[in-house]
């Protein structure tokens, strides 16, 4: 019954995402009093796409719970590993940035895994994010002739900064990496 109410609640947000939870466990995090509500393997599908996630925990202000007017704090989300062609499908279904526009034209395989912590704010407004994560496999075409293969690396970022860690990859027999 439970996992109806959020589902509903979440189509009556933005009517474009469709959830189908499992199993939901509550939990209390004793050190930051708050609640949270933790699914595994959520359905979660956006403008008709699935998205590959692997765990959802959303962090409820347990005093709000209190007065029956229940406030998001934060959601963390991690994603399965997720294929660049499946990301492609994903990316055309969103606003158009420079970001979006690189990895439709110029990656041409690999895969990516993403934990984010988005922190809300009132009427579920995103106030602030934390990515990290890692990429491998990645082939990304500079043009017909250049393309650097295998690259892979972890990343941290957040609305200011993105940090990239361990890099390598190959172009052209000639090996990159960070070390």
């Amino acid at each position: 019954r439970f996992n109806n109410i959020i589902s509903n609640k979440i189509i009556e947000q933005n009517p474009e995402i469709s959830l189908e939870l499992k199993r939901i466990k509550f939990k209390y995090d004793i050190k930051n009093f708050n609640l949270f509500l933790e699914t595994k393997k959520p359905n979660i599908n956006f403008k008709s796409l699935e998205i590959p996630i692997e765990n959802l925990k959303i962090y409820l202000n347990f005093i709000s719970v209190l007065k029956t007017k229940p406030k998001i704090d934060k959601i963390n989300i991690e994603s399965k590993e997720i294929h660049i062609d499946q990301l492609k499908k994903i990316i055309i279904k969103t606003k158009p940035s420079s970001l979006n526009s690189l990895i439709t034209n110029r990656v041409t395989k690999g895969k990516i895994l993403i934990n984010l912590e988005l922190y809300i704010g009132d009427n579920l407004s995103l106030k602030d994010f934390i990515a990290r994560g890692y990429v491998k496999e990645i082939d990304f075409k500079i043009d017909k002739s250049l393309i650097i293969r295998d690259i892979k690396f972890n990343f941290f970022a957040d609305p200011s900064d993105i940090l990239i860690k361990n890099a390598k990859g190959s172009m052209k027999g000639l090996l990159i990496s960070d070390a």
